[in-house]
């Protein structure tokens, strides 16, 4: 098979296991906790990257800015994340995580490993390291690339 049906191929893959995590991930989440998983990514993405701007965050997630400010107004009304204006420009707004949002990381997380290991449990640890290696070398070369 050529090289460029086998990409199709496993990007048709792909889509399909996301779209099974997401259903998954929704069918638990959202029933016990209320957060989809765009808010939980964003969410994660300020526990690990500290305050962003409405833009860095979008950048890193892949969203447009409105699609930020909606998810974010959401999770701002739970009480998850704040809005700070910064000291030297008011006209700048960060966007951090409350504690009530790193208490919620932390359920989700730990609730959520039963979800991955339905997904990822069958695989050896050789096999995640090869995924880990390909899913980096994958996201750098967006990352360089702005694709």
């Amino acid at each position: 098979m050529p090289k460029s049906e086998l990409l199709f191929e496993v990007s048709g893959m792909f889509r399909q296991l996301l779209k099974g995590m997401s259903h998954e991930w929704n069918k638990f989440s959202t029933k016990e906790y209320s957060l989809t998983f765009p808010q939980f990514q964003v969410l994660y993405t300020l526990k690990m990257r500290g305050s962003l701007k409405v833009s860095e965050l979008a950048d890193a997630l892949a969203l447009t800015s409105p699609a930020i400010t909606s998810l974010t107004d959401k999770l701002i009304a739970a009480g998850y994340v704040k809005r700070e204006r910064a000291e030297d420009d008011r006209r700048v707004v960060y966007t951090m995580i409350t504690e009530k949002g790193y208490d919620i990381i932390d359920k989700v997380t730990e609730d959520q490993k039963e979800v991955i290991q339905v997904f990822f449990g069958m695989l050896s640890e050789e096999d995640i390291q090869h995924l880990r290696r390909i899913f980096s070398s994958m996201l750098l070369n967006i990352d360089q690339n702005n694709v």
